[in-house]
C-alpha cells in the first residue's frame, strides 16, 4: 500500500521506437507503472527521429521525464526552461526539484561537469543553487530519488561489488549525492552497475540514517545487451516510520565518497583563506516579478543544528531560501492574513488594490499541478472565502496562478467592480495575444492538473463568469501579465501599479493594512482564529 512503480532508464540516443516498445511491453505485462524516467544523453543524431519526439508524432505509454543535453549537437533540441515537449514527455529542466502527487521527492542535476559554463555542462554553482532549498528549511533527511546525467566519482569505492570496467565519474556529483542523500541514484553515460547499497551515516558514531542504491544504466538497446532499463517500488519517504526507512540491508557497505570530499574540502579551504565573503543582499518575501533560475519544485528541508559537514556555507553567492516558506524564519509574517491546516492567505508586496490576497502553501510545494487533492481542497476554501467577502463589497475575483520562474505555489486573487466582468476573457486574450501567445478555454470540468505533467510552466486564470484560461506557451511570457491585464483603464484603473515595486507600502504601513485586511476578512475566516503566529 503506497507503493509507487517507477520505471527508469539509460541513453535513449534517439532510440525512441526500441524503448517505447519496451516500455508498452513492461507496463502492461507488471505496470501500471507512475512514469519513466530517463538518464543521460535522450536525443540521438538523427534530427527526423528526434523531431518526432518534440512534435509528439511518437507517443510515449507513460509519463516521460527527461534530462538536459550532454554534448553540443543534442543542445539545440532544447528549451532554456523546462518544457512539455508532448503529452508525455517532459524536459525536466537543467537542475532542480521535482515533487509528485504520489509524494515522491526527485531531485536532478542534468549535463556534464565542466569548466566552462554553457548549455550541457555544470559546475559548483549549479550544484549550489540545487542544495539553497536544503539549507533553507529544517529537518531534510533525504531525496527519494537522484537521477544525473553522469556517474559520480569514487562511487564503487568500499563496494563488495565492482564494475566490470572503470567508469570515470564527477567529483561534484559525488558532493550532491552526500548532501542529497538519496534512497536511488539513476545516472546514465557508463554502462550497467547496480551497486551494494551504501550507508549515510558512520556506524556507531552517527544516528542511523537510510541507504543508498547506486544504479548505472547502459545505453537503450545497445549492442553488449547490457541492462537499460529498471524497474522498481518504491513508498515515499515522507510515508515511512524512521524505522522502516532506516532499515540497513545485510549487503550494506561503507560511504564511498568521504576521502574525496574531505581532499575537495581540504583544497577550498586553501582557496577560501584568500578570499573575502560577500554580504547577502536579501529578497523580498512577496516578489513575484525577480526571475528564479529553474522552474520546478524545489522542496528540500535540511537537517537541525547539523549544517552537511560535506556543504559547508558557499561564500560565492547570497543564499537564496524560499520565502513562501512559513518554516523559514526570514519570512515576512506581518503580511499573513490567516493559516490553515495546509495553506495560508497572505498580502502581496506592492497590492493592486486594498482585497488583493494570495494563497500559499505552508509547506513547499511548486504549483497547484503539484499539489496533492488536500492543498488543492484547502486552496478552494480560501478562493471561496474571498469570493464571499468580494461579494460582500459588491465586487466579484479574478484567481490566477503562474507558474513560471517560481518557487513556491502562489494562487492570488484580486477583487474587481462587477461590472467588468463582462470585458475580462477578451481583455486576457488580447493582451495574450499582444505578448505573442495564446490562451486555451477549458471547460468547467477540466483543471489545470490535467493538462500538465508536473514540473511543466503554466499561466492559468479563473474570470468570475466560470471562465478557465491557460497557457503552457512559457517562452518569453510576461511575468506581470496578469497585473498588466487588471491594472488597466477599463478594469481597475491602476496602470502605474503593473510593477509591484511601484506600490511597494513600508513594512510599517504593511503592518497596518493587513491588520485591516484581516478585521474584513473575519467574518469570512474558517481557520481558527486563535492560531495567529
Amino acid at each position: 500500500a503506497g507503493n509507487v512503480k517507477v520505471l527508469s532508464c539509460g541513453d535513449v540516443q534517439g532510440r525512441f521506437v526500441q524503448l517505447v516498445k519496451r516500455v508498452k511491453a513492461i507496463n502492461e505485462k507488471s505496470g501500471p507503472f507512475e512514469m519513466l524516467l530517463c538518464v543521460g544523453e535522450f536525443f540521438g543524431p538523427d534530427e527526423e527521429e528526434n523531431q518526432k519526439v518534440t512534435s509528439g508524432a511518437i507517443e510515449f505509454p507513460i509519463p516521460t521525464y527527461i534530462l538536459g543535453p550532454c554534448c553540443p549537437s543534442t543542445s539545440s533540441m532544447y528549451p532554456e526552461e523546462s518544457e512539455e515537449f508532448s503529452s508525455n514527455v517532459t524536459y525536466l529542466g537543467r537542475r532542480g526539484l521535482l515533487n509528485t502527487a504520489s509524494g515522491l521527492q526527485i531531485a536532478y542535476l542534468s549535463g556534464i561537469e565542466g569548466g566552462r559554463p554553457n548549455a550541457f555542462t555544470f559546475g559548483w554553482d549549479d550544484v549550489q543553487e540545487l542544495l539553497v532549498p536544503i539549507r533553507a528549511t529544517s529537518g531534510f533527511l533525504g531525496v527519494d530519488i537522484l537521477l544525473t546525467s553522469i556517474w559520480p566519482a569514487e562511487v564503487a569505492k568500499h563496494a563488495h561489488n565492482q564494475p566490470t570496467r572503470e567508469i570515470e565519474g564527477a567529483p561534484l556529483i559525488s558532493r550532491l549525492a552526500s548532501a542529497l542523500k538519496p534512497r536511488y541514484h539513476f545516472a546514465g553515460m557508463g554502462m550497467h552497475y547496480e551497486r551494494d547499497p551504501y550507508r549515510n551515516h558512520r556506524v556507531l558514531l552517527e544516528p542511523a540514517q537510510h541507504v543508498t542504491r547506486f544504479i548505472g544504466l547502459s545505453p537503450v538497446a545497445n549492442t553488449e545487451k547490457e541492462k537499460w532499463i529498471y524497474a522498481f517500488s518504491i513508498q515515499p519517504m515522507k510515508k515511512l516510520t524512521r524505522a522502516e526507512l532506516t532499515a540497513q540491508p545485510p549487503n550494506s557497505s561503507e560511504f564511498p565518497y568521504m576521502d574525496l570530499i574531505t581532499e575537495m574540502l581540504r583544497r577550498e579551504a586553501e582557496e577560501a583563506r584568500a578570499k573575502a565573503p560577500k554580504k547577502d543582499n536579501g529578497e523580498f518575501f512577496f516578489d513575484m516579478s525577480e526571475p528564479v533560475e529553474d522552474t520546478v519544485d524545489r522542496g528540500g528541508r535540511k537537517r537541525k543544528g547539523d549544517r552537511d559537514q560535506f556543504f559547508p556555507p558557499a561564500d560565492k553567492r547570497p543564499q537564496q531560501p524560499c520565502w513562501f516558506c512559513l518554516s523559514n524564519n526570514d519570512a515576512e509574517k506581518h503580511l499573513v492574513i490567516a493559516v490553515g491546516d495546509l495553506c495560508y492567505a497572505a498580502m502581496p508586496k506592492g497590492p493592486l488594490v486594498e482585497d488583493h490576497a494570495m494563497i500559499l502553501t505552508v509547506g513547499h510545494i511548486q504549483s497547484m499541478a503539484a499539489a496533492n487533492e488536500e492543498v488543492r481542497a484547502e486552496v478552494d476554501k480560501f478562493k471561496n472565502a474571498f469570493t464571499l467577502m468580494a461579494h460582500k463589497a459588491g465586487k466579484a475575483v479574478v484567481v490566477f496562478e503562474r507558474n513560471f520562474r517560481t518557487q513556491h505555489l502562489q494562487v492570488q486573487c484580486v477583487p474587481v467592480p462587477k461590472g467588468c466582468i463582462k470585458g475580462l476573457k477578451s481583455a486576457f486574450q488580447s493582451q495574450a495575444q499582444i505578448a505573442g501567445t495564446e490562451l486555451a478555454l477549458l471547460s468547467q470540468d477540466e483543471n489545470v492538473w490535467d493538462q500538465v505533467n508536473e514540473g511543466c510552466p503554466y499561466f492559468y486564470v479563473e474570470l468570475p463568469d466560470g471562465t478557465k484560461l491557460f497557457t503552457r506557451q512559457m517562452k518569453g511570457f510576461p511575468l506581470q501579465f496578469a497585473r498588466e491585464v487588471l491594472a488597466s483603464d477599463e478594469i481597475l484603473g491602476c496602470e502605474d501599479k503593473v510593477d509591484w515595486r511601484a506600490c511597494e507600502l513600508g513594512k510599517e504601513e504593511e503592518t497596518k493594512v493587513t491588520k485591516k485586511f484581516q478585521e474584513r476578512f473575519k467574518p469570512f475566516d474558517f481557520t481558527d482564529a486563535d492560531d495567529s503566529d
